[in-house]
């Protein structure tokens, strides 16, 4: 495929708008489900939330303390009347519903660079009932902490089965690889995309693709019990032979704290 064509693809879908102002790309990002995985167990991820916009599920979240979650930018970059719904694996019923009273967006986020910097936290009314059990802060990793080339990681969220499929209401998860930098950016780059040291690249190409997709940004990228990773972008959810490119949560630990009034500590 030519970066022409890709370019091309880009420019014709760009117009399509989805409910709540995401837009559909072929190289896009991702608001969508989760591809070839399994049903998550109850309270097995009580960090995750749904985060709506006009009471509709738009992308996924992550708890950070009582009062802040993380979430990629471009899940917030149309204004509309945002909501989270958390403490429920089940997208359309359960748990408690917190608006989201405050939007902070990384001053460097660009959507025309690869969706660099693609990250954001949102202040939350009323705050979270943190137990522990269906309601928990996740884990950071430590300013610049690396994951090996190869390292299980997984993605979870109620993003689509497969590429422009159906939408689950339960939260589902899938084990990815995490792929070679330099390997990310040699396949990207000769599509005319850069790959930037603050975004991290996943894969899992076998007899069928597993990944994330449309209704998945925002969600984490889990390794050993840590968000390393927030779904971005992707082609045709990770179609072969592109990885899927998130955002590195280790770039961004320090910005997350000095914006969330210094609340937070890595664990």
């Amino acid at each position: 495929m030519s970066q022409t064509t890709l370019l091309l693809l880009l420019i014709v879908a760009s117009v399509r708008c989805a409910p709540g102002g995401s837009v559909h790309r072929r190289v896009s990002v991702q608001q969508g489900r989760i591809v070839n995985g399994v049903e998550a167990a109850p309270g097995e991820f009580p960090h995750q939330v749904s985060l709506r916009a006009n009471g509709y599920h738009q992308c996924g979240a992550s708890i950070l303390n009582q009062y802040w979650v993380v979430t990629a930018a471009h899940c917030v970059d149309v204004p509309n009347t945002y909501d989270v719904l958390a403490g429920t694996n089940i997208v359309t019923d359960g748990g408690t519903k917190h608006s989201v009273t405050d939007i902070t967006s990384h001053r460097d986020y660009d959507p025309n660079d690869s969706w660099i910097n693609d990250i954001a936290v949102l202040k939350v009314s009323p705050p979270f009932s943190i137990d522990g059990v269906t309601v928990a802060p996740i884990q950071l990793p430590e300013q610049g902490e690396q994951v090996p080339d190869g390292a299980n990681v997984t993605v979870i969220g109620w993003g689509d089965l497969w590429y422009h499929g159906l939408s689950p209401i339960e939260l589902r998860k899938v084990d990815l690889q995490i792929v070679n930098q330099e390997e990310c950016e040699a396949v990207w780059n000769s599509q005319g995309y850069a790959v930037h040291p603050t975004q991290i690249c996943t894969a899992r190409f076998e007899d069928v693709n597993y990944d994330s997709c449309k209704g998945d940004s925002g969600g984490p990228l889990l390794y050993e019990g840590k968000i390393v990773g927030m779904v971005s972008w992707s082609y045709e959810c990770a179609a072969p032979p592109y990885p899927s490119v998130g955002t590195r949560v280790s770039s961004y630990v320090d910005w997350i704290i000095d914006n969330t009034n210094g609340t937070l500590v890595p664990h």
